[in-house]
Formats: C-alpha cells, structure tokens, sequence
C-alpha cells in the first residue's frame, strides 16, 4: 500500500513539474519515498530532491538550502513565485471607492461557517438561516476560501443581476487576498479572470491573456498545479459571457479539463449574472464527470440587491466624509429618495446608486422621472454638449443627438467584437465614422476625439490602456438604443445575437424601448417582432444555442412588457412563438391564450404566476420548469409525457423541491390543468417507501456534487441511514454508481461516482419507459426487495 502511494505522488509530482518546465520531460531517478528530479525552467538547469510521506506531506531539498514544504517550493521564487503575482495583482487594482455588497449562500445544506468574531475568536453562524442577515460579500467569501478542504474541489459560483457589484466585490476580494499574502496573513492567493465580453475561445485561453496582463512569467500550464495544492484560487468574472462567447460545449469541455487535473482538490470561484447559467453549469458538468476524472462539489452565494438600509448607510458615509450638517444630510437622504421613488431595480444596483447621488451634487435641479435611467443619461449628454465640449466661442461642438449617437457607435462596436473595451485607434475610427456624417469642421471632430476618454459614461482602462464604459448598465443602455434603431429594421438578427448571452437587464430595457416607439401597440406588433426573433433562431450553426437563448430571453421580457403594459387587455392571445429558448427568468403575470409554441424549450423558467390557457405545444421542452399548483396553468395541448419534461421544479408552501419521477411529473403537470393522462397504476414500480425516500435523498445530493464520499459528516442523514447499506450494494451491483478510490483530507477515501442524469435514472420507476439496461435492471431490483 505504502509503495502504491509513494508511485502515485511521484507520479503526480513529475506532472506538476512538467506543467512548469519548458517543453520537454521531466527526468527522475530513483524509487520509494525518495526521487531526484531534474527539468528545465526559462532556459536554467533546476534539481531538487523530493522527499514523499503520507503523513507529512513532501518535503523538497535543494542543494545549499534547508529542506522546505512542497507548497512552499511552488510558491517560491525558483517556481511560480506567487509573492511576485501579489505585488503585480495589488499594484494594478481598481483605484474606485469599493462600495460594500452583500451577500449570503443559497444552499440550504451549506454547513455552518467558522469566522473571527469582532473580539478575536471563532463564532459559528449558518449565513443560509432566515434570522441570519447577509453578510459583506468579502467576507463570506473570505471565510469560505478559509474552510479546510473539502472532499472533493469546491466550486463556489457568485451569481447576481447585472449591475448588482459581482465584478468589484471580486475584484476587491482579490486585491485584498493579494495585500494579506504580502503581509503573510494568507497563503492563498487568488487569480482573477475577466471573461466578461472578451473574444476567448476557452478557459485556458482566459488563463493565458490574465497572466500576461499582470506582466508575470508564470503560464497558464502551472495554474491547475498551483490550484490543486491549494496555493492560487482562479476567479472568473463572467462565466456564462465564456460560455456564449466560445460555445457551450467548448467552455464546458476546457472546464471539465480544468476541473480534471485539479483530482479533486482545491477551489474555483465562478460568476453569472443569473442562476440560470448556474444550473446549466451544473448540469453539464455533472455530465462531464458522470464519465470522466472529475470530482468536484458546488457552493452557491448569491449577490443581495442594495436594500434601503445598504443605500442609507451609503448616503451617512457620504456624508459624514464631507462633514455635512445634518439639514444637508437630512436633504440629500430626501433627494436621492424622490428620485428613486417607484425605481427600486435600478436603485438596487450600488454603482449606478452612487452615479446617480453624484449626480444629484453637482446638479440639485435634477428629478429622475419614470425613466430614471433615460433621464440620467439625457442629462449627462446634455450637459457634456453644453458644458465641457464647447469650441473657443464657447459654442458647443455637436450636437446631442450625435454626441447619444456616437455613445451607440462604441457600444455596438464593442458588442460586435466581443469586448468590453476599444484601444484608442478603434475608438477614433469609431467617432471619425461618426462624425464625418455631417459638416463638423475637422478641429472640432479632433478636439472631440481627443476628450473620448474624459467624456460622461466613459472611462480609461488602466490595466489595458484602452477606453470602457465606466459602469455595464450604460454600455447596455447605449447597445439597446442601437438595437432598436437598427437590428430590428434591416439587420441580420442571428449575427447580434451570436456575441455573448443578454443580461436580462438588456432584454427588459430593449422590450421597453420598442414599447416607446410603438412596436409593442398591437398584437400585431408584438407577432411581428417575435417572428423577427423567431427567425433569428432558425440558422442552424456553431453558435445556434446562444442565438435562440437570447431571443428567448427577449421574447419573455417582450410577452411581460406586452401584459403588464396593456392594462386594458392583459392576455395576449393568437400568437406564435418558434425556435427560441426561455432561459431562466420569468413570466410572471403573464396570461398566454390560443396561443402556438413550436420548436421552443422552456429551461428552468419561472411560471409561478403564468397561465398558458387553450394553448397548443409542437416539439416543446420543459426542463425543470418553477410552478406552483395553485396559480401556474398548463394547458399546453401535445406536451409528450415523459419525453418532452425533463423535471419539475415545484414552489410550493411546503418547500421548494425538484421531481424527476414520471408519475410525479405528470399528477403536478394535471394539477396545473395540463391535458395528461395519469399514469397507469401498474405502470408504476412499487418501492419500499423508505428506500424511495433514501433514493430521492441521494439524486439530489447527486444534483451539487459528484462523486459522493458515503464518508461525508455532511451527508450522515443519507448515508447514515439504516437502508443505505443495502440501496448501496444495488447502486454498485446495477452500475448506477461505481467506486473510486483517492487521497481526500490526507487519506484514501471511498466515492460514489453517479452514471447517469436524476431524470434518466428515476424515468426508470415508469416500466413501459425506454431506459438504459442498467436503470431498468435497478428498478427491477429496487422493486423485488418490496415487503
């Protein structure tokens, strides 16, 4: 035992080594507890000794210098010399005020965190409790990343709305991590990768152009070696934006590499805008390691909205920094409410909070309006045009209308090449392309060139010398407006909607924009735009998935903006929607009659409140739609049981809860008025109660982690269980599950490894279902061991 050990680290070790040598082998000698190693690093001859003991880890020795941990040689100057990374990554973070965020982790079954107390020592609190308030967004994940390792690689993914503060909540985080490991606090430290609107093919790639960005000679092959010994933690900023951007099967495919060669060790930190792609993550990657190597367990933290008391505590410290009086105090909390009164979505946003209140300073008469965000933007335009963009004769330069129309120009450039930032030569084609549509002499067109970088909404890039939106919900705000003054006149549809997946802010802004210009008056209207959509989708190509996606996404918001906006007719009734995807959101209030859905798949979307009345369904998928019986309805003529459902998402007063099982499926679907037949009594398997009971249990462990270890303290109520035993030993013996065997926690550990999706796998308890033999030779078992 003891020599299939030392084999295996040595084995592992030449991996690591390999992955920061220069092309070519990594050459050892000798056997046992002890080897040589010999490589080749930027061009010098490197040897070290390795020492291996399963109960001290391995120890390096390299000649002239005292024996040192295995870590600690990585992480030295001879290696990956992290002290070098942290010094680059704190000398280019963002000079912004950091604006506190919130959070707190929406896994019920999330153990209690161990964090220091105010007075120093250890308290326990479980974040995910009603009565626990959120938490600052640094520090629960501070605490997280701080926990011992887990059984298996943790993936803590961050979700939260656009403009929410995911990207400066991790970009603190790094930074701080970066200054605690200067300081010798930690020694973990964190890389961060922006995959937001950047043109990467896959994740190694995003690896590679963040590690060149920071200026350090460490390559992309080391940071699985780095991340698996536990040493650097990669943070990507926008995951489901690689996703879109690369494919979904080539962002999966070099996650699941990825994930791969950590064996089970270390942690990720991934973010999206919505859970949706979260659940798509997981998904696929349970598909991913169903068959492979990978072994990994998901943590889910949420990114709260600013509530009234977030922007209360803002607005004091505003104030007590300037040293207001406390009549001003009193004002500006008064003003910043009247001008957010009835714009809660966009008050909840801390960055574009903190615009909006600096705004308000520099301008009293300021008022906001129904459009809160039109009107904002109206007035920086303006007061650029007559302020600050004014010839000798203090005459403005432009106009407004060009100045909104130069504002679209770089948006949709962006857009189009998969950026979130333009290098200054692209920027001036862009405003020359602009400007020269007109009589603009070629002094001022220079003088308005020269001053893109100081202009409202615009910011320089300081790690790219380059020019971005200062804050996303403009450079989205500005992209809907040339949506809808182009792509929905004469524009190819699929090609826009290729780039990268909609944040729904985006989908809601472009539904009310063509509600502003009458697109969305009529039903006619409405059809006329969902066939535009609807044709976008039809093109069958690479990146067909993420076209039908993001016209899905529109579609849903376009169906709420319809509804809810025509107070005297809230149904919409007649239309046709086709070959589109509904990716998460939802239709809240929505009531859709004698309506048509071909070709459409419904995904994780929310239709607690949605009525579908006297509705036919072609070719139709719903994947683990939210319902609740008492206000969903379903009536979706031609909607195939079992085969068109793939789950159901119940939200009900006794909890939420996710059923996989076909007769479950089809008594929530007749309860939510659906025309399918009940199962027939002896279509159903009959199961001992408690093993069907322990079997859900186990499916739903198998939904956020996989393989399982049945050693798991977290996991005692299932494995723990007085039938484990015996559904064990069917699990193995039918092939649902097989063993692995690997070091977790310092020791050889027992996992679980699942075969096959919860729904594959409970479709099995209907006998007329088309199954895999080993499901269908599992139930059979399952069902022979009835009393």
């Amino acid at each position: 035992m003891l020599g299939n050990y030392h084999e295996e680290q040595k084995k592992r070790i030449e991996r690591d080594l390999a992955s920061f040598a220069d092309p070519g082998s990594v050459a050892t000698t000798g056997k046992g507890r002890s080897f040589a190693a010999e490589w080749t690093m930027r061009g010098e001859d490197r040897k070290a000794t390795l020492t291996m003991s399963p109960d001290s880890g391995t120890t390096v020795h390299i000649s002239g210098e005292p024996p040192q941990p295995y870590g600690v040689f990585l992480a030295g100057t001879r290696m990956a010399d992290l002290r070098h990374m942290a010094q680059m990554i704190v000398q280019a973070g963002s000079r912004e005020i950091f604006v506190p965020t919130r959070a707190r982790p929406t896994d019920p079954n999330t153990p209690p965190l161990v964090h220091a107390s105010r007075a120093g020592g250890a308290s326990r609190a479980r974040p995910t409790d009603p009565n626990t308030s959120p938490r600052p967004a640094t520090d629960l994940l501070t605490d997280l990343l701080e926990q011992p390792e887990a059984e298996v690689t943790q993936v803590i993914m961050v979700t939260g709305e656009a403009g929410a503060g995911k990207t400066r909540v991790l970009q603190e985080l790094v930074r701080r991590q970066a200054r605690g490991y200067l300081d010798g606090k930690t020694g973990k430290l964190l890389l961060y990768v922006d995959a937001q609107g950047r043109a990467l093919a896959r994740l190694n790639e995003a690896l590679a152009t963040e590690l060149q960005d920071l200026r350090v000679s460490l390559t992309y092959h080391s940071v699985a070696t780095l991340a698996r010994v536990g040493l650097l933690v990669p943070v990507i900023d926008g995951f489901d934006e690689l996703l879109g951007v690369s494919g979904y099967d080539d962002a999966f495919n070099s996650l699941a590499i990825f994930l791969e060669q950590l064996e089970g060790h270390g942690r990720l930190i991934a973010s999206a805008r919505s859970v949706y792609y979260e659940e798509e993550f997981l998904g696929r990657a349970s598909r991913a390691s169903m068959t492979g190597l990978q072994a990994w367990s998901h943590v889910p933290v949420k990114i709260e909205p600013w509530q009234s008391e977030d922007r209360a505590g803002f607005l004091d410290g505003l104030a007590t920094q300037e040293s207001l009086p406390d009549e001003e105090r009193a004002a500006l909390h008064r003003r910043v409410s009247e001008v957010f009164r009835g714009n809660d979505a966009l008050a909840s946003k801390p960055l574009f909070f903190a615009k909006v209140v600096d705004l308000l300073r520099r301008d009293p008469d300021f008022s906001g309006g129904d459009d809160l965000l039109g009107t904002l933007t109206h007035r920086f335009l303006e007061r650029e045009q007559r302020e600050k963009l004014l010839d000798r004769n203090q005459r403005p330069l432009l106009s407004e209308r060009r100045l909104e129309l130069l504002m679209g120009e770089l948006a949709e450039e962006m857009w189009n090449q998969e950026t979130r930032e333009l290098d200054r030569g692209s920027v001036r084609e862009v405003a020359e392309y602009v400007l020269d549509a007109g009589d603009m002499p070629e002094s001022a067109r220079k003088i308005v060139i020269e001053r893109m970088p100081t202009l409202a909404f615009l910011a320089p890039s300081e790690k790219h010398a380059s020019i971005l939106f200062e804050h996303e919900v403009f450079f989205f705000h500005f992209l809907v407006r040339a949506f809808v003054n182009k792509y929905f006149q004469d524009t190819d549809m699929h090609v826009v909607l290729s780039r990268s997946p909609l944040p729904e802010f985006v989908a809601e802004r472009l539904a009310f924009e063509l509600r502003q210009v009458d697109r969305l008056s009529s039903l006619d209207g409405l059809q006329e735009v969902l066939d535009r959509l609807s044709e976008a989708g039809r093109l069958e190509w690479r990146r067909t998935s993420q076209v039908r996606e993001n016209a899905g996404l529109i579609v849903v918001a376009l169906l709420r903006e319809f509804a809810n906006g025509n107070g005297t007719s809230p149904e919409i009734s007649g239309c046709s929607i086709s070959t589109v995807i509904f990716p998460g959101s939802h239709l809240h209030d929505v009531t859709l009659r004698s309506c048509t859905l071909v070709n459409v798949e419904v995904r994780r979307t929310d239709l607690g409140t949605t009525k579908f009345i006297d509705c036919n369904a072609r070719n139709v998928l719903l994947v683990e739609p939210r319902v609740i019986i008492d206000s969903t309805r379903l009536e979706l003529r031609g909607l195939r049981v079992p085969d068109e459902v793939v789950g159901i998402h119940k939200l009900n007063d006794d909890g939420n809860r996710k059923i996989y099982a076909p007769d479950e499926i089809a008594t929530v679907l007749r309860r939510c008025g659906a025309p399918v037949a009940a199962m027939e009594p002896g279509d159903m398997r009959r199961v001992p109660p408690a093993l069907r009971a322990l079997l859900d249990r186990l499916v739903h462990a198998y939904e956020k982690a996989n393989p399982l270890c049945d050693g798991d303290q977290n996991l005692q109520s299932l494995f723990g269980a007085q039938e484990w035993p015996a559904l064990r030993g069917l699990l193995l013996r039918h092939g649902i599950v097989k063993l692995d065997s690997r070091q977790a926690s310092g020791r050889s550990k027992e996992f679980l490894r699942r075969r096959f999706a919860p729904h594959e796998l409970m479709k099995g308890k209907n006998r007329t279902s088309r199954v895999k033999p080993q499901i269908a030779s599992f139930w059979d078992a399952l069902e022979g061991m009835d009393a």
